[in-house]
């Protein structure tokens, strides 16, 4: 995925390029540009994990099609799991960098969330790898049980790295 930090500073209209320059706007300028950049990267990375709940969903589908009732339970589990860090990473913070902001985000920590948030990323794109072969065997009528525990540790994985996010965010506070 290419840096969207680069794509908003390219795409900076002429009254955000003026604010630039600006003094008391560089500044804030600068780091809308990263937060518009962060927010755009959650967005997709919560897409990505809607197509994930997406494709187990059909996973399961194959599975009540072909009468295999066993193992729908963990399944549903995992489902629930899925749906929560989503939830959880279409709702991370992005900070204010305004003067009465209730946490003060700079440049460099809105971009050590964005760096978070690209490691996330790399997470959900091994937790769809995972996602298809396992929807692969699904289709097959068997659920394997191997897959099924890569996809969890992943998916535990993401959901650390959510955590490790908020702690950047918030300071543990």
């Amino acid at each position: 995925m290419t840096d969207l930090r680069d794509q908003v500073v390219e795409d900076r209209g002429v009254i955000k390029k003026v604010q630039l320059v600006f003094p008391g706007y560089h500044g804030y300028r600068v780091n809308e540009d990263l937060r518009d950049a962060d927010v755009m990267l959650k967005d997709e990375l919560y897409k990505k994990m809607l197509d994930v709940i997406t494709n187990l969903k059909e996973g399961e589908s194959s599975l009540v099609s072909s009468g295999k009732f066993a193992g729908l339970e963990s399944i549903g589990a995992l489902r629930s799991r899925i749906q929560t860090a989503a939830e959880t990473i279409k709702h991370h913070g992005t900070g204010y960098s305004g003067i009465s902001a209730p946490v003060r985000v700079d440049a460099k920590k809105i971009s050590s969330l964005y760096d978070l948030d690209m490691k996330i990323f790399e997470q959900i794109q091994s937790l769809q790898n995972l996602m298809n072969a396992f929807v692969q065997n699904c289709a097959n009528g068997n659920i394997d049980q191997s897959k099924l525990q890569g996809i969890n540790a992943t998916l535990s994985a993401i959901t650390s790295l959510n955590n490790s996010r908020e702690t950047l965010l918030y300071g543990g506070v």
